[in-house]
This record gives C-alpha cells, sequence and structure tokens, in this order.
C-alpha cells in the first residue's frame, strides 16, 4: 500500500507542482505594505496615548494602559508584515485576524459619528484582507504530500525497528 496519494482533483490552469494558482508578481509586496502601513498607524497611536498621560483629559492609568495595549498589536503587526515578506505563514493569518478587528472597530467609529479615522480604517481592513485572503490561496502548506508520505514511511520504519527489536 501506497503512503502518498495521487490528487483526483486536476490542477488549475496556470497551477505549478504544488497544484496552487500562481501568486500575481506584486501581491505579496502589497500586502506588506499595507500591513507595514498599519504598524506605523498604530504607533503612533500609541506614542500618541502615552504622550497625553500627563495631560488631564484622561485618567493616567487608562493612558498608559491603552498606550501599551496598542503598542503591542503594533509590534503584532509589524511582525505579520516581516513574516509576509519573508514568506512565512503567521504573516496571512494574523493578517486576516487583524483586518476583522479592525474592521469591527472602525465600522463602530462610523456608528459613533468619527467618520474620518473609521472610513480610513475599514478601507485599509477591507483591501488588505482581499490582498490577504488571496496570498492564503497561494501560499503552500508546510509539506507538500509527497514530503508527508516520505515522512510517514520513515516513521513506519522506525516503528518496525523498534518493534523488531522489542522480540
Amino acid at each position: 500500500m501506497s503512503s502518498t496519494r495521487a490528487s483526483s482533483a486536476p490542477a488549475p490552469s496556470g497551477a505549478d507542482e504544488s497544484g496552487l494558482p500562481p501568486e500575481p508578481p506584486r501581491l505579496r509586496p502589497l500586502g506588506v505594505i499595507l500591513l507595514a502601513l498599519e504598524a506605523a498607524a498604530l504607533a503612533v497611536l500609541a506614542v500618541l496615548m502615552l504622550s497625553r498621560a500627563g495631560s488631564g483629559d484622561m485618567g493616567e492609568s487608562f493612558a498608559i494602559a491603552l498606550g501599551v495595549f496598542i503598542a503591542v498589536f503594533a509590534l503584532g503587526v509589524a511582525l505579520a508584515a516581516r513574516s509576509l515578506a519573508r514568506r512565512g505563514r503567521f504573516g496571512t493569518g494574523f493578517g486576516i485576524t487583524w483586518q476583522l478587528f479592525q474592521a469591527l472597530v472602525s465600522a463602530s467609529m462610523l456608528n459613533y459619528g468619527i467618520y474620518v479615522p473609521g472610513a480610513i480604517g475599514l478601507v485599509l481592513a477591507i483591501a488588505a484582507f482581499v490582498v490577504l485572503l488571496q496570498l492564503v490561496r497561494t501560499t503552500p502548506l508546510p509539506y507538500s504530500e509527497e514530503e508527508n508520505g516520505q515522512r510517514r514511511r520513515e516513521s513506519d520504519k522506525a516503528a518496525l525497528i523498534e518493534e523488531l527489536r522489542g522480540r
């Protein structure tokens, strides 16, 4: 019995040997730029919140907590942009999740009459979501089916050797 399976579905036209559609040439750099832009905007917002800690318009501990909270997300989005630039899988997953969160917050801002930042955030979230979703479709799994089959065969051999040693 063979441990590898042949794919029953034909590969889409223009697909490489992995069966995935080809990645448009400018799609990944666009995704990196969008995520880096969001990370920079979050970093600026975090600094703004931290600078308001001494002012009397909001509580000092609230401003510090909000600034740190936003800074943590800025770091996460920056790491996602870096991962995406290095063709890693973390960038797409985290980036898509972040876009959903950002769209929710932006829609709430629009609902409460904060139109300009809400609209900018919503447009940026939708654009990045579309780009990242297309990248997910063209990103291969960490191991191809053939490599997984090879690993399974090696694991089966090791189990058989252990079983024979036990006799």
